[in-house]
């Protein structure tokens, strides 16, 4: 096989002649126009080497000015979005928890919201007895009452009633006298004997507690008053 070597510079002081790199214009002294115009020719003397690389290069610096103002109001915005973050997580949390006070108050409502208090019942009807009747029974419940009362005549009966139809806890319409009995005249027992039942009316929270004020009933008073302050507070 054929060997490619040439022995005519195996003892001689010949060397091998080297093309010369070509002058690179933007390293030697020349002119900033003649660097100019070398750089000018190179470009466009080679489309496809530069063109796709400064048109991304274009692209990139378009797109950062375009967003030097929006970013700039970013920052300028950043302190008042993490503030408004903040309030909104507390006012989240507020929510919450009125959410859970609001269920306790539904809870507590009933106590507020039932019809007339044993207390206020008992009150009025010490007040709507009058002198020489004799209250022999009573019975009330969450809704209505029953009374049984006797007297030596009729008339301090009937002012029992119409002192009972004017009670401000008393379902007017409801009331109903169930039995009149007269076992004759006996002067050491009463001898006409009055059985009546009607309903209580369900009072509004302002008409409880003027009641409460009007019968004195200061404990009561106290929660109500409490309750309806956290209500107003819950509600705003």
């Amino acid at each position: 096989m054929p060997i490619n070597y040439n022995f005519a510079f195996k003892t001689s002081k010949l060397q091998r002649w080297k093309k010369p790199a070509p002058q690179n214009l933007l390293l030697s002294d020349s002119s900033f126009l003649t660097k100019l115009k070398y750089i000018y020719k190179k470009f466009t003397g080679n489309p496809e080497l530069f063109y796709p690389s400064c048109v991304v290069v274009i692209i990139t610096l378009l797109m950062q000015i375009a967003i030097i103002y929006p970013t700039s109001n970013i920052n300028k915005l950043e302190d008042k979005h993490m503030e408004y973050i903040k309030v909104a997580k507390q006012l989240s949390r507020l929510k919450s928890k009125s959410k859970i006070m609001n269920k306790h108050l539904k809870n507590l409502s009933v106590f507020f919201t039932q019809p007339t208090p044993v207390y206020l019942f008992a009150f009025y009807l010490q007040n709507s007895i009058p002198k020489g009747v004799q209250l022999n029974n009573y019975f009330v419940s969450n809704n209505g009452f029953e009374i049984s009362a006797s007297a030596y005549d009729i008339e301090p009966l009937n002012d029992m009633v119409t002192l009972l139809i004017e009670s401000p806890i008393v379902n007017r319409e409801s009331l109903i006298i169930n039995r009149i009995n007269d076992t004759g005249p006996n002067k050491d027992i009463p001898t006409v004997i009055l059985e009546l039942e009607g309903n209580l009316l369900k009072l509004s929270l302002d008409k409880r507690e003027r009641l409460y004020k009007e019968s004195l009933a200061e404990g009561l008073l106290r929660k109500l008053l409490r309750f309806r302050t956290l209500q107003q507070l819950i509600r705003s």
